[in-house]
């Protein structure tokens, strides 16, 4: 079964259908579901399997997801439940933004509208599935935004699946435009101020 997504115009307009991987091909603009795990000043990571087409092993959204035609954005929630385990609602999720998010490469031109989510982890054990995901790994919050930046070479992160420190690069996220990850950490801290 191949999956068809909604591709719009730059302006966000709707302009048609496509076949999912011809929309990477062409650099179509489609919309996608994004949700990131905090707590307090951290943020959790994760990391995508070995097995994954693009950006394997490469750290990344704790749970993200293409949203089909025939989905709404509620339907995003099943990103958590099949990469993470984690039985969310939708009301769980506190709406962060819709960000661009551009990654461009040689053969690959990905041009998201993400609908972005927050959620706040309360430890709740995760089971990963292993085509998906490797691991999540909690870094320190103002560490992530400086190595995205460019302000550090390499932050330290302590995986949930074996409690162990690793160390990050910037080589190891995957490419998110610098304007995406400032839109996120904008959005983190005004939760954090209303959440106090």
């Amino acid at each position: 079964m191949k999956e068809h997504l909604t591709i719009f115009d730059e302006n966000y307009r709707k302009i048609g259908e496509k076949e999912r991987n011809q929309v990477h091909l062409d650099g179509d603009w489609h919309e996608t579901f994004h949700c990131w795990f905090w707590k307090e000043d951290l943020i959790y990571l994760q990391r995508r399997s070995m097995d994954k087409q693009d950006f394997p092993g490469k750290y990344d959204i704790t749970a993200a997801g293409h949203l089909a035609t025939d989905e709404t954005l509620a339907n995003g929630v099943r990103e958590i439940e099949e990469e993470l385990g984690l039985s969310l609602t939708f009301e769980q999720l506190t709406f962060m933004g819709i960000f661009e998010d551009v990654i461009e490469l040689d053969e690959f031109l990905d041009r998201e509208f993400a609908h972005t989510y927050g959620y706040v982890y309360q430890d709740e054990t995760l089971r990963f599935d292993d085509q998906e995901v490797m691991d999540v790994v909690a870094v320190q919050r103002n560490e992530l935004m400086s190595i995205t930046a460019g302000r550090m070479c390499t932050i330290e992160g302590r995986s949930l699946m074996t409690n162990h420190l690793v160390q990050i690069t910037q080589a190891d996220l995957v490419p998110h435009r610098l304007t995406y990850w400032q839109n996120v950490f904008e959005s983190l801290t005004r939760m954090d101020a209303s959440n106090r």
